[in-house]
């Protein structure tokens, strides 16, 4: 609760905030919370001011981390088995009877549609890390499902030809492993278990993107490094669903808890003259 100062108008403004009304803390950082307001840093006015502008009633804002987490995860997975050829003829990936119809609709709106809102939420709390990252990867699972649509005929442009084909793909594929290579580095200071995420999902693009360039000239290799390729998937699927559950973890809710692995960061010294 907040205690108020009564102003000239008959508004009140609010003097003292509790940790509660502050705002919500953010799966990847549980230290840090935001305000639930504009802005991160909005200024609380204090009884000393001069003059006090009217504060609006305090609303809070959800967690949108959790969802994004999980959203990814969940299409990750499935994604993830499929590639390491879990119920296929021959557990050949490649084998041309592919669920590519299976997969669509989580992609497109668990993946994709929940994973973009999640992103556009947490831009309404500052969060310019998790705005990037689940925007970028709920447009990439909306972008990926697109291959599986027969109505745009995108296989079917390239006549024939698988090579071109599947080096499309691989292009596709290996963009997102460098995009992802970057989130890695921006991670560094958050905690291990982005950290797992992002470097198992690092790990898959690679091997994915690596069969798609082998898929014609080397079969044999190609299968084998996609369902590496798959199998980190699952892994990295793993990591995020754990990230994902620790955000949804809160006293308010239960009792259990799950460690994200908070990395100690060194106080930076400062020279004294």
């Amino acid at each position: 609760m907040s205690s108020s100062t009564p102003q000239s108008n008959g508004a009140t403004t609010p003097t003292q905030y509790t940790d509660k009304e502050e705002g919500h803390y953010h799966c990847n950082h549980p230290n840090h919370y935001y305000d639930g307001r504009a802005g991160n840093n909005v200024q609380k006015p204090h009884q000393s001011m001069v003059s006090q502008v009217y504060n609006p009633s305090f609303f809070k804002v959800a967690n949108p981390g959790p969802l994004g987490l999980i959203s990814f995860a969940l299409t990750t997975f499935v994604l993830g088995l499929y590639q390491c050829g879990a119920g296929l003829p021959g557990s050949n990936p490649f084998g041309g009877v592919g669920p590519d119809q299976a997969i669509f609709g989580l992609a497109v709106f668990f993946g994709g549609i929940a994973q973009l809102f999640a992103g556009l939420m947490e831009f309404r709390v500052g969060n310019t890390f998790g705005t990037t990252v689940h925007c970028s990867y709920g447009a990439f699972w909306l972008s990926f499902a697109m291959f599986f649509v027969p109505e745009l005929a995108i296989k079917d442009a390239y006549k024939g030809d698988d090579r071109a084909y599947s080096f499309a793909l691989g292009i596709f594929l290996i963009l997102w492993c460098f995009l992802t290579l970057v989130f890695f580095i921006a991670a560094l200071r958050t905690n291990i278990a982005i950290l797992v995420v992002l470097g198992f999902l690092f790990l898959a693009f690679l091997f994915l993107s690596l069969a798609q360039f082998l898929q014609t000239e080397h079969p044999t290799a190609a299968i084998r490094i996609n369902k590496t390729g798959g199998a980190f998937s699952v892994i990295c699927a793993f990591a995020a669903f754990y990230a994902g559950a620790a955000g949804l973890m809160q006293p308010e809710t239960t009792f259990i808890r799950f460690p994200l692995g908070e990395i100690a960061v060194p106080p930076q010294k400062t020279n004294v003259a």
